[in-house]
């Protein structure tokens, strides 16, 4: 048996063990917890946005290579806005994550019910005026803007904010389709905020 088929064999079982799904949960979120006390922000902001963050209505973005780092930022700005995380497995465990650090999590997939999830995001964005999402998904094309976000912003008259992430120090998982990025404990993180008219690409 090899080492693949062990590995998956073993996700697969805690995925559908209650009792390990929910050890599993608890030790990934309070590893994210660690780095995010240890990671240092450095963080800069487009000048036309509104002070606080909070204050700013928007279709927020970031891409699936830097989510510990988009989330990070999201986190200290206290947000508490709504994300869309995928309703796969593993983005419910990334939705455990994001609810114990305090946002509202909205489960969707472009996908899966991509017309039942825009209605769900234009309900939030009337309600709500901020959202926040993996602009390229969770498979890609990596770096491309989905159309469904750019479909969000004309349909609710908001800007799309784009939210750079770059990891001082990271690993980088190589064979994953965006080559997604752990930044290292202890790295600095620069982020640049800002509203954009134009695809922005990696």
């Amino acid at each position: 048996m090899s080492k693949f088929t062990i590995r998956r064999k073993i996700r697969q079982k805690i995925k559908t063990h209650t009792f390990l799904n929910t050890i599993f949960k608890y030790t990934f979120y309070a590893i994210m917890r660690f780095l995010f006390a240890t990671y240092r922000l450095h963080i800069t902001y487009d000048p036309h946005l509104i002070q606080p963050l909070q204050k700013q209505p928007g279709i927020y973005y970031f891409w699936h290579q830097q989510i510990i780092a988009g989330m990070l930022f999201f986190f200290k700005s206290k947000s508490s806005g709504y994300c869309v995380v995928s309703p796969s497995n593993d983005g419910k465990f990334a939705g455990f994550a994001c609810k114990k650090l305090g946002f509202n999590v909205l489960y969707g997939s472009s996908h899966k019910s991509s017309i039942k999830l825009l209605r769900q995001c234009l309900s939030v964005l009337n309600k709500n005026q901020q959202l926040c999402l993996v602009g390229d998904g969770s498979r890609g094309p990596a770096f491309t803007l989905q159309k469904g976000i750019s479909y969000l912003a004309t349909k609710s008259n908001l800007p799309l904010i784009f939210v750079d992430a770059k990891p001082q120090w990271a690993y980088t998982l190589k064979k994953s389709w965006d080559k997604f990025q752990i930044p290292l404990p202890f790295s600095k993180i620069s982020i640049h905020v800002h509203k954009h008219t134009k695809l922005q690409q990696k």
